[in-house]
């Protein structure tokens, strides 16, 4: 709730996004685990008792008296521990080579996949589980059962150890972590959608501004609670006012910075106390949080993605694979979300304005990258995000479409901070045949004029200072 912080907020706030985030999982299987020690226990208590099970005292003569337990379950639990201890700092020591080479990101996929939670809560949980065991053996009780699964599971997670390893050297490369990026925004997108559906795009012509809501907080906004706010409008104001959030899903917010506006039908006059309590219940609508969620906020996933674009292209790594990878990813994602512009609904009736700039955001990505190519003279790259462009202006929507064209007009500034390769050159010419299919004549007549001048470089010594000078004045 948007409210302010209590003592409370800040010692649970991140409790609950790690147990959201990561520990949950692992949680439940070391519970797993711990329940499994108490079954089995059971097991083990009727043994001890003399009820040997059919069929299995070959097992009890195996393993030995109550002294050679404990002496085998002593030696699993500290090998067990001490591997594991190994293990988790080598990959530790991994996650924060890939956090390295390309962002802090990094992490975030570590911690979010599955498996990686599945690891850590298996060897933490069969370490407890073998330390249960361990506690209860004496001279009346024989955990005959409970040593043989120990035996078991350790062997499980030694092989376990040999898969985990290359997993996670596997999740460092930049293709994995940037196809794990894209698979969050695809799903951060359908939660998003359903947010749309409740919204309107645009406000009522006929509304006017009656107020201005300010943050009384600091963080990033995590959700809209709309639906009781929702209820009272309905209400108690008959739909005669309107809420036009100003601020979208993931954005960081200061104090006293705008958060929405408070619009109400023409000739309408708010009470002071109405005031109050529509102000009221649009601060609890608004959820605050410390950090930004990635399985509900793909913008938050397009930033990841601008980010390791930026860091991998620039000459800060000079490494273009992971910003292909990028422009590659970008180019799915409209391309997915072009198709399902017809599937993005609204609610007429709704008394909240909500505008999706997502898709723009996306489309940002490629401006980014054509420009710190420029910087680092990636041509492959420059050629990669033109193509891209040139893909999706074919299907775009209009609004789309016009951005692209914009992104383009925009690009062709950093061009001269190039060299005119044939794979460039055939990007560009495509480019231009696309605006002008799409209809953005004027922006293709620009591109034409660019790759003339560009041309005039060739077969000239230029220095890349000099370069777009000596193409303007040949």
């Amino acid at each position: 709730m948007f409210r302010s912080e209590t003592l409370s907020d800040r010692l649970f706030a991140p409790l609950k996004r790690a147990f959201r985030q990561f520990l949950a999982l692992p949680l439940l299987v070391v519970i797993g685990f711990i329940l499994l020690g108490v079954v089995i226990y059971g097991a083990d208590d009727a043994w001890s008792r003399g009820g040997v099970p059919p069929g299995f005292g070959w097992l009890g003569d195996i393993l030995g008296d109550s002294e050679a337990l404990n002496t085998l379950l002593s030696t699993v639990a500290s090998s067990i521990i001490t591997v594991t201890s190994i293990t988790f700092s080598l990959l530790l020591i991994a996650l924060q080579q890939g956090a390295s080479t390309l962002t802090t990101h990094v992490t975030d996929q570590f911690l979010m996949r599955r498996m990686n939670q599945f690891y850590f809560g298996f060897f933490v949980g069969l370490s407890i589980y073998v330390l249960q065991t361990l506690v209860t053996v004496s001279d009346t009780h024989r955990p005959i059962f409970g040593t043989s699964v120990a035996l078991l599971l350790t062997i499980i997670a030694l092989c376990l150890i040999v898969v985990m390893i290359y997993n996670t050297i596997d999740q460092m490369r930049p293709t994995q972590i940037v196809r794990a990026i894209h698979a969050h925004i695809l799903d951060g997108r359908s939660i998003e959608m359903e947010f749309l559906a409740r919204t309107r795009r645009t406000p009522r012509p006929d509304f006017v501004a009656a107020g201005t809501l300010r943050s009384r907080e600091t963080g990033h906004v995590a959700a809209f609670e709309i639906a009781p706010l929702q209820k009272l409008i309905s209400d108690e104001f008959s739909g005669r006012v309107e809420v036009e959030l100003n601020t979208r899903i993931g954005s960081y917010i200061a104090q006293h910075d705008p958060l929405a506006v408070l619009r109400v039908c023409g000739g309408t006059t708010l009470d002071k106390s109405a005031t109050q309590k529509l102000n009221d219940a649009m601060f609890a609508a608004i959820v605050i949080d410390n950090e930004r969620d990635l399985s509900e906020d793909p913008r938050y996933g397009i930033y990841q993605l601008s980010t390791i674009a930026w860091t991998a292209i620039s000459t800060a790594k000079s490494n273009p694979s992971p910003g292909r990878d990028v422009v590659n990813a970008i180019r799915d994602i409209l391309a997915r979300w072009s198709a399902q512009t017809r599937e993005v609904k609204e609610d007429p009736d709704s008394a909240f304005v909500y505008a999706d700039n997502t898709p723009m955001e996306a489309i940002n990505v490629l401006e980014t990258a054509i420009l710190v190519a420029s910087e680092s003279m990636q041509a492959q790259t420059l050629t990669d995000a033109l193509h891209t462009i040139t893909m999706l202006l074919e299907e775009a929507p209009q609004p789309w479409a016009e951005r692209l064209a914009d992104v383009v007009r925009r690009a062709l500034s950093s061009l001269g901070d190039h060299v005119l390769t044939r794979d460039l050159e055939r990007a560009l010419l495509d480019l231009e045949r696309g605006l002008r299919k799409r209809g953005f004549a004027e922006t293709a007549h620009a591109v034409a004029t660019a790759i003339a001048q560009f041309a005039l470089s060739l077969g000239h010594i230029n220095s890349r200072a000099t370069r777009v000078a000596v193409a303007h004045g040949a």
